[in-house]
């Protein structure tokens, strides 16, 4: 399995090419960011030139934030303009940075709309962002969120609908990340999840739950998952994407030994 590390929640204290650095440094060949115009500062060459000098491979970036903040969301219709012009930068730039995924989050419910109206404008923004990244090589990773403690109000809250919605698109270009944090909050047997949607999965993210910290912490048995999602066929990324209680390096350290037993 391929251990990627997501710099925006550990090594996040460092400036951005230091934590490039450190992340080489303890075996990591997968690193991941998130907003293009976020943490890192330059142009998508520069950020290239960086990756390449410290032997690292950035997976993917993120297009908007999960709420809609930042990007206008899916789930409103009346934002797909800040969307799409959100979605064409991030794409464009992530094209460019060599990078060759991009996140997307649905946005929150709005008030008044039906879950079927809902659904129909998440689909119809997902198929138009889709033809982008399909012009520009990128694949989009389409995450579900939990609901319960980190991000309420979100809609895209199972594994189930992501799955239906990547199929509902029907691009080779839209695909599902899957988080084992949010979906062990929110859905639990997550090998019958991966083992059932696995064909439209095109990345991990771990954490231990409860509190999103080391994966030894929390109530999921990560080493036995890993091999499972290694007998299904899985050969991309699996992604850490959590908040260290150690000091960082040494909490990695042990994420990555923690992973071999």
């Amino acid at each position: 399995m391929k251990i990627g590390l997501c710099i925006e929640m550990a090594l996040n204290k460092l400036p951005f090419e230091e934590r490039l650095r450190q992340a080489a440094a303890l075996g990591f060949r997968h690193v991941e960011m998130w907003f293009v115009d976020g943490s890192f500062k330059g142009a998508p060459g520069e950020l290239a030139t960086l990756a390449a000098r410290h032997g690292v491979t950035i997976t993917n970036t993120v297009i908007g934030s999960p709420n809609g903040r930042v990007g206008g969301g899916l789930t409103n219709p009346a934002n797909r303009t800040q969307w799409i012009e959100r979605a064409r930068m991030s794409i464009d730039f992530t094209r460019q940075a060599g990078i060759p995924a991009a996140i997307v989050c649905t946005g929150d419910t709005v008030p008044g709309m039906t879950e079927a109206a809902l659904r129909e404008s998440v689909v119809e923004g997902l198929k138009e962002t889709a033809r982008l990244a399909e012009k520009e090589g990128v694949t989009l990773l389409l995450e579900p969120l939990n609901t319960v403690r980190d991000h309420k109000g979100y809609w895209c809250d199972g594994s189930d609908k992501a799955a239906d919605l990547c199929r509902a698109v029907g691009s080779p270009r839209m695909k599902m990340l899957f988080d084992c944090y949010h979906m062990q909050i929110m859905e639990g047997d997550l090998t019958g999840h991966i083992r059932r949607n696995l064909d439209v999965i095109g990345h991990f993210h771990a954490a231990g739950h409860p509190g999103r910290h080391e994966l030894w912490l929390g109530e999921t048995n990560y080493p036995f998952l890993v091999r499972q999602i290694e007998d299904m066929g899985y050969t991309g990324v699996f992604g850490l994407e959590y908040a260290p209680t150690l000091e960082h390096t040494e909490s990695l350290r042990r994420t990555l030994e923690h992973l071999k037993t």
